[in-house]
């Protein structure tokens, strides 16, 4: 089910993350100076009276500190998490590796006929070929279907062909000369154990973000029904939409809920006039999805299959050793990790930075997430930080995440000197110009192009008012108009809200400081 607003969710789109603090600076015995007074009047504002302030920035080049607020508490990171798990990944990996999804044969081929299951292995390829451009790149939009739920309005869905990596795999197999499958098709998702994440299961087979995708056009006047589109179109679902137009000035209100052998209803209004409005569901069996699309694939590749793809599966996985004793008859590569990279940063892509950890342990023969999240932290050990600086739960950044903002501009400097970071630094977002920091200036701030950081936000149910923002945060690196370079990162903790629209309000004050930063220095 779709809902205006998750209890904690990585708001990508508009979150820019700035924020300083409500007390005065002379207040705190650890301030290098005082404030700037146009960043102190921004954060003096009474949204911010009961909320916590943290500010580090340093010059890249001497190592100077030159405004430190609260440096060495923790506060909870949101998407600035992604900032960690990214670059241990590119320590880890490089920026050039890749993944491959493989598909074998289990049993003889005799007169085009596979007498046994046909085995497709989640790699851990967050795409697919589904958002794969035709020069080889990433197609990475500036507000994602990934948060069309969280943010109704203003996702767009990318043109290329999610199937591409399914339909490219079944060719595969087509032109191996299997023109019919006896036994079944399986889906090996074994490559971790399994991890369900903020509602969302962290497979490492992912077909269009494991996303049923929906666009609905509102009709020519209020109460006419909406029209709609939906891909990938399927036979594992079965859209029922009862959605009306409503009037000009109404709110998008959509839900989408499963009502039972694979309907899925889809219900509410969208406004007189709106652009189509993308909204998605989330699938709940990952390797289900791939197994009926997969299916599916084959079909349109002239392979038929005789086991049901909507019914269970009927055949039983081989161990992985025996799988990987086994020639693949098809293959299907990801572009280069730098390219996934720009797209976990970009848009803040929550189910890929939910992956790298586990892809790392995988790389070692290890199967859990904890495995993974050691791996990462041995790599933010070798950057500088220490359980005293930074506390890691996921990829993604929900709740449990904690850094200091001394130990994230610690962080960011020593990665200047990592043979990776001109990649990670080109997957960030660019101040007022695209990704999750595209609309937080006005239109000719000095400061557009500035900044290249990772934005962070975390919204909560509150308790005195309806929710809280649990955190705005921003990190990253600034070249001011002096010329000079630093490291910064700015974080606001627990924010009483009683509106969603707040938080869009934050996203316009960190967006002044973050002005403000490269004014002054």
């Amino acid at each position: 089910m779709t809902t205006p607003l998750a209890p904690a969710f990585a708001m990508t789109a508009l979150a820019l993350v700035l924020a300083g603090c409500t007390a005065p600076a002379e207040s705190t015995p650890d301030a290098v100076t005082a404030l700037p007074p146009s960043i102190q009047e921004i954060m003096d504002q009474p949204i911010y009276t009961d909320a916590r302030w943290g500010l580090s920035v340093v010059n890249l080049d001497s190592g100077e500190t030159l405004i430190s607020y609260n440096p060495d508490e923790k506060f909870l990171t949101g998407s600035t998490a992604k900032i960690l798990s990214v670059t241990a990944a590119l320590a880890e990996l490089g920026a050039d590796a890749t993944l491959t999804t493989p598909v074998v044969a289990v049993g003889d081929v005799s007169g085009g006929t596979l007498d046994g299951d046909l085995v497709l292995r989640g790699a851990g390829d967050l795409t697919l070929g589904g958002r794969t451009m035709a020069d080889g790149t990433i197609d990475v939009p500036i507000f994602d279907h990934y948060d069309a739920n969280a943010l109704p309005g203003v996702a767009t869905l990318t043109p290329e062909d999610p199937l591409a990596g399914v339909d490219d795999l079944a060719r595969q197999v087509a032109d191996a000369g299997i023109t019919r499958v006896a036994g079944d098709v399986l889906v090996d998702d074994r490559l971790w154990e399994p991890v369900v994440l903020d509602e969302v299961p962290i497979s490492p087979i992912v077909v269009n973000d494991n996303l049923v995708d929906f666009v609905l056009v509102p009709g020519t006047a209020a109460g006419e029904p909406a029209t709609f589109e939906w891909r990938p179109q399927t036979a594992a679902y079965r859209p029922a939409v009862d959605v009306t137009t409503g009037a000009a000035d109404s709110d998008i209100d959509i839900t989408i809920e499963e009502s039972g052998d694979g309907i899925l209803s889809i219900t509410g209004s969208v406004p007189l006039g709106a652009d189509p409005v993308v909204q998605t569901y989330q699938v709940a069996d990952p390797a289900q999805w791939a197994r009926v699309l997969f299916v599916e694939a084959l079909a349109r590749a002239g392979v038929t299959v005789d086991a049901d793809p909507l019914a269970a599966a009927t055949g039983t996985l081989p161990t992985s050793v025996e799988l990987d004793a086994l020639t693949p008859i098809a293959t299907f590569t990801s572009p280069p990790f730098s390219e996934t990279a720009r797209l976990i940063n970009k848009v803040s892509h929550n189910l890929g930075a939910n992956q790298l950890p586990l892809i790392l342990a995988a790389r070692e023969g290890l199967t859990t997430l904890e495995e993974g999240l050691a791996i990462e932290m041995a790599a933010l050990q070798a950057g500088g930080l220490t359980s005293a600086d930074v506390e890691i739960a996921d990829g993604q950044g929900l709740p449990g995440n904690r850094i200091t903002p001394a130990g994230m501009t610690t962080y960011l400097r020593y990665l200047t000197g990592t043979d990776t970071f001109q990649t990670f630094y080109d997957s960030t977002p660019i101040l007022g110009v695209d990704g999750s920091l595209a609309n937080v200036l006005p239109e000719g701030d000095p400061a557009i192009g500035a900044a290249h950081a990772k934005t962070g936000t975390l919204v909560g149910a509150g308790v005195s008012t309806a929710f809280v923002l649990e955190t705005k945060a921003l990190a990253g690196y600034l070249d001011a108009a002096s010329g000079e370079r630093f490291a910064f990162a700015v974080f606001v903790n627990d924010v009483p809200i009683d509106d969603v629209s707040a938080v869009f309000e934050a996203n316009n004050d960190l967006g002044a400081i973050a002005s403000q930063l490269y004014q002054l220095y």
